[in-house]
């Protein structure tokens, strides 16, 4: 860091502001604390993950902890309740950082809590898809992907609004992750962003009438058997 030309002291031409922490909205800001924050979790044993820089690991004592972080959200689990606390007062220690107890929606996800295991479903995501196509009443369907579809390049009556078509298909991509039961059908309209027809966009209505039958559908992680 430099003082900008024409406002240098001259008693003081080296001397610059001191930052006590990082700036929101700078570029650099979320590289430096992402590095700020992972070279802390591998000072004290976890591991980072090669199949996601976003995901830490910590094996102790037969214990084994997942930190996961997005930005300054950060997702803390594992199979020893005590080893978790512990951590946590650690990260407390560390870090300007508050416990908001049991995780309910992470990124737009919810998770919710069952006698078999979590449930993981986007169902307040879902419907706000369907407000924003301006389908809230329409009539629901069984199925994602009507079994008469033949979806193709052939040209034909290009959708007059393509800017919508991608805004929604992007948003239904998200979906997917708890929506598996989407997938082939999001995965067809998608091959038809640069220019989507008649046709394409009626495909995307057909799966937001499947999601308004289905909203509330997600995705079931059931807890392994007790010993």
């Amino acid at each position: 860091m430099a003082q900008p030309p024409g406002f240098v002291d001259p008693a003081l031409p080296s001397h610059v502001c001191r930052l006590h922490k990082s700036l929101y909205g700078l570029k650099q800001a979320p590289r430096a604390w992402y590095n700020r924050l992972s070279e802390f979790l591998l000072s004290i044993g976890f591991q980072a993950s090669k199949g996601d820089t976003s995901l830490f690991i910590l094996s102790h004592d037969g214990a084994m902890i997942y930190l996961l972080v997005y930005v300054d959200d950060i997702l803390l689990t594992g199979s020893n309740s005590a080893v978790l606390h512990r951590l946590i007062t650690l990260l407390q220690s560390e870090f300007k950082l508050r416990d908001l107890g049991s995780v309910h929606f992470f990124l737009g996800i919810e998770v919710k809590s069952t006698a078999m295991g979590i449930l993981l479903s986007q169902h307040k995501y879902a419907l706000d898809i369907i407000q924003r196509a301006g389908m809230t009443s329409c009539k629901p369907v069984d199925t994602p992907l009507s079994a008469s579809s033949k979806l193709t390049l052939i040209p034909g009556t290009l959708y007059s609004d393509p800017t919508r078509y991608r805004q929604i298909v992007g948003a239904l991509q998200y979906l997917t992750f708890t929506r598996p039961d989407i997938c082939y059908a999001v995965n067809k309209v998608c091959q038809f962003m640069h220019a989507p027809t008649e046709d394409h966009w009626s495909a995307v209505k057909h799966i937001l009438r499947y999601l308004q039958a289905t909203a509330t559908y997600g995705l079931h992680i059931e807890s392994p058997p007790s010993a």
